[in-house]
This record gives structure tokens, sequence and C-alpha cells, in this order.
């Protein structure tokens, strides 16, 4: 699913091009009001807000009013490897080769490494994210010249959109370690947990090819003991064949600690026989716009998750 980014609509006053403020900086009011509309065009059901029953709409309500103090650490991608860091300690994701905090600071030429992930820690579902496998086969310049004109955009990035914990948040980017490991099998792995308690899995299959996110990927849920289980979401297929992953009591275990204290929350790993690593935490899957089906999977989602 692309992002939910609010697109500017300019509009002409004299000479002057004006465009509206993103959605960060709109009143909750006018914010709520654009997400029942946003709701209704992409899911074709009303929205209201004050009687939220299904997964799907409750997650409406959290995008916009659920607050807790480490949301930004979480969902910056940059801040993120220190809040795991303190939460588990080392080793648990991608090592950082360097950061920028501005255009005017990104040098890719700077970088040593031969292989190396350029990633927006304000982007998700695979946007913003390039794979250099070997940087001498690769135009450096304009891959420069790309992220200084939109990966510090915030029109382009989560803070323009209805997801809150992402208000305020500093655009940077990332240079991550290139992990040999995902070349082969690079499953993603996530968990659902509420309330402290993860409850399934689904496994997203070779969905991600350097910022190119399809539609076409298989999706398929889990259950705790690795049982396929009869769920679809939105147009994907499903695969009941996927392997179970190496370090699955430990997938169970480390999202026990990280999901404590949130009414909900989605821990993501990618798993090599050798390491588990963690992709990220999320609150809002999919923006909750995509579909489950049967409607009964998405309204029991929706008793798990206490507002």
């Amino acid at each position: 699913m692309k992002p939910e980014i609010a697109l500017p609509i300019k509009r002409f006053v004299g000479k002057y091009i004006i465009k509206p403020p993103t959605l960060e900086k709109l009143p909750l009011n006018k914010r709520r009001e654009k997400l029942i509309k946003f709701y209704k065009e992409k899911t074709g059901k009303d929205l209201d807000l004050d009687n939220c029953r299904s997964f799907t709409d409750k997650l409406q309500w959290v995008k916009l009013y659920y607050k807790h103090p480490d949301m930004l650490k979480i969902v910056d991608k940059y801040l993120f490897k220190d809040y795991i860091k303190e939460k588990l300690g080392d080793g648990y994701v991608a090592n950082l080769i360097t950061v920028y905090n501005s255009p005017n600071e990104v040098k890719l030429c700077n970088i040593k490494q031969d292989k190396f992930v350029i990633k927006s820690t304000l982007q998700s579902d695979g946007n913003f994210i390039i794979l250099v496998k070997d940087k001498n086969k690769v135009d450096l310049k304009s891959i420069e010249k790309e992220i200084k004109k939109n990966w510090f955009n915030k029109r382009k990035l989560l803070n323009n959109s209805f997801c809150s914990a992402y208000y305020g948040a500093k655009p940077r980017v990332i240079v991550e370690e290139y992990i040999e490991e995902f070349e082969g099998e690079a499953n993603d792995y996530k968990l659902f947990c509420f309330g402290g308690n993860p409850k399934f899995f689904y496994v997203a299959e070779d969905h991600f090819k350097n910022g190119e996110n399809s539609d076409n990927y298989p999706i398929t849920f889990y259950s705790l003991d690795w049982k396929p289980m009869d769920v679809s979401y939105g147009k994907h297929q499903r695969n009941e064949k996927v392997s179970k992953p190496y370090h699955i009591d430990q997938m169970i275990e480390i999202s026990k600690k990280l999901s404590e204290g949130f009414p909900f929350i989605r821990v993501d790993f990618f798993d090599t026989p050798n390491k588990l690593y963690l992709a990220e935490l999320t609150f809002y899957p999919g923006g909750g716009v995509t579909s489950y089906c049967p409607q009964s999977f998405d309204d029991m989602m929706g008793d798990m998750l206490k507002l």
C-alpha cells in the first residue's frame, strides 16, 4: 500500500503559488474531517470515530488521538536504533554508517563501503529506500540529486499523513550496512501484538525491490505455532508453505517485551540462519485502509484493540 501522503494542491494568488498546509499543521478538527473523507474514498465505508468497532476503524482513531511518549522514537528510523538498544541491547538492528541531517550534508562519495542501504527516516512501505550493491556501478550523483530534492521534503514524508506519531519529526537520511543474507530469502515477519501479547504473524514475501513497492507479493497469516490462518489481506495472494522462521521463539519473546504498555503495535523482523534483525515497529499497519477477509477477523482484532 502506498503511504497516505496528502498531496498539496497549488493555487495561484497574483504571481505567487500558495500551497495548503501539511496535515501536520492542520488543527485536529480539520484533520478529523479530512480523515473521515479519506477513509470513505479508500474503503467505501463510513467512519464513526466516536463508535469504532473493527480494527481498521479503530486504527483511524489511533492515528488521530493516540499518544505515547516513546512514539516518535519508535517511528523515526534513526531514533529507533537507540530505542532498540535501550530496550534490548546491541546487535538487533542494522549498523549505522552515517546520517544526513540536511540536504547539504548528503555526500555519498564519502562513504567508504562499496555496499550500503540508503533510507529516509520518515517513510515506509519500501519508499525512499535505495540498495547500493556496488557503488562503482551506480550513478551516485543522480542518487544524491534525488535525495536532496525529495527526501527532506515534509510534503512527501509521513509528516504529511494522518499518522500523528510522525508530527514534529525531523527529516533525515541514514546510510546502513548492507546485509548479504537478505539477498536470498528476505521474508518480512510481522507480529501483531495487543496489550503486550503477540497474537499472530503475517509474512510478506519478496515485497521490496530497491525502492519499488508492489501490491502483488504474497502475504500469509500464521498462528504463533506456525499454522496458516484462513485470512486474506487486500488483494495479496496467500502462500501456506512459508518456512517457519529460524528464530520464531525469540521473535515472540522480543515482541512481548517491545509491545508491553501499548494497546497495539506490530513488531517486524527479518530472519537469517545466523541472526535475527528487527526491521521496525508500527502503530498503523497499512494505514488501516486495507481490508481483511473475512470481516469477522477485522472485527475480532477490533475487540482485541482497547482504545
